[in-house]
């Protein structure tokens, strides 16, 4: 199935106060928000990618020609009319692609390449001609309510300004994020007009639309608010860089390093024997087909677990015994923390997630391979991350401090 992307740039930004740039190539982080959306539509893949541009055309004109990014198409919007009316100006190059068509926006720029994998899998396989991303906020001020019916089934999509009373209690939000089918787009945007009270054409308008033809429109809720937050302001770009230089969770050192070979023995000579390494414990599971010796290293807060392992059944999987060296544990302040910040940000968890491990400690592991989904792996070593004891958290915080 074909998927091309259109990303919404044309807006001048007037709240952002910054007279000599459009909205989008404003600095996040050092870097132009609309970037961060081309590098994630670029590993997409997207057959073909038009940028709506219309304020300070030619500087991101300018920016497009700088940079290497594939498949991209260009399409001015000469007057601000609204988000329908901006996406409009993509059916010359789009009308006849037969493809899925992805709507950006190019002032949302935290939007992870798992999300959206993941959005375009639902509105796949549900069989939709139009998928809305949503997600659940405590503050839903400023965007559009996902409005559903009393079997949880999705209803329609009310801007902040048209809500009622009750409208705007509800707590889903509209993303400003969908994926439709080509034709069913450019076909609705004819019916779309300006009757409400901004007098713009919006591109909500066509979930109506398409309903009233009786096809499926879904809302698919991401679970991380973060992701699909718009930047309208200074504050809230200021907001967003710290999010982007302050991790959830802090490694704060090595707890253990996992040795597997087909015999444990030589190993074990070496660091028991040679270097002097006190064993202090044995570990044998059949469901992970281990067999291994267990010694500390180090001293104090600083020991690190060392295990020496070899398979129960060398013809069995998992093979300990390949790689040679194929598993280490990270001290985690947070480990809740830490395995919701990089699951969302693409990485492979084995199954299971946090669980108590043979250390007693809890733990999760990072998966030495990723996939389409999880597309972030350890690359070939099983990463364990541990939940460190409050000793070792203190210990951190003040050496920092």
């Amino acid at each position: 199935m074909n998927i091309t992307t259109i990303i919404l740039a044309a807006g001048k930004g007037t709240r952002m106060n910054v007279s000599d740039l459009p909205k989008v190539l404003v600095p996040l982080d050092k870097k132009p928000m609309l970037e961060y959306v081309l590098e994630t539509v670029e590993k997409l893949k997207s057959d073909n990618t038009v940028l709506i541009v219309g304020y300070m055309k030619e500087k991101i004109e300018e920016y497009i020609n700088s940079k290497n990014f594939s498949n991209i198409s260009v399409a001015v919007q000469e007057e601000q009319l609204g988000t329908g009316h901006a996406v409009q100006q993509a059916e010359n190059i789009l009308k006849d692609s037969n493809s899925q068509v992805l709507i950006l926006c190019g002032d949302v720029p935290m939007l992870t390449e798992t999300t959206l994998n993941k959005f375009v899998k639902t509105h796949i396989s549900t069989n939709s001609t139009l998928s809305v991303l949503s997600a659940m906020t405590d503050n839903p001020k400023g965007y559009g309510r996902i409005i559903r019916d009393s079997e949880d089934e999705f209803k329609k999509i009310v801007e902040e300004k048209d809500c009622n009373e009750s409208e705007r209690l509800v707590n889903e939000i509209n993303s400003g994020t969908y994926i439709v089918d080509s034709k069913e787009l450019f076909s609705a945007l004819e019916e779309i007009d300006s009757n409400n009270a901004q007098g713009e054409f919006y591109l909500t308008d066509i979930v109506e639309i398409i309903q009233k033809r009786n096809k499926k429109v879904i809302a698919y809720p991401t679970n991380n608010i973060d992701e699909i937050q718009g930047i309208n302001s200074l504050e809230t770009l200021k907001e967003l860089e710290n999010k982007i230089n302050k991790k959830p969770f802090n490694i704060l050192g090595v707890q253990q390093i996992a040795i597997g070979g087909e015999n444990k023995e030589k190993h074990s000579k070496l660091w028991s024997e040679l270097f002097g390494i006190k064993k202090i414990g044995e570990y044998k599971s059949e469901s992970e087909n281990v067999n291994e010796d267990i010694y500390e290293l180090g001293l104090g807060l600083g020991k690190v677990e060392i295990d020496i392992m070899e398979p129960l059944d060398i013809d069995k999987k998992p093979a300990v015994h390949n790689p040679k060296l194929n598993h280490f544990g990270l001290w985690v302040d947070d480990l809740d923390s830490a395995y919701k910040y990089l699951s969302d940000n693409g990485v492979r968890f084995t199954p299971g997630g946090i669980r108590k491990g043979a250390s007693g400690h809890d733990v999760c592991f990072i998966h030495p391979k990723g996939n389409e989904e999880f597309p972030v792996s350890a690359e070939g070593v099983l990463i364990e991350l541990v939940q460190a004891p409050q000793a070792i958290i203190s210990q951190f915080k003040d050496i920092k401090e």
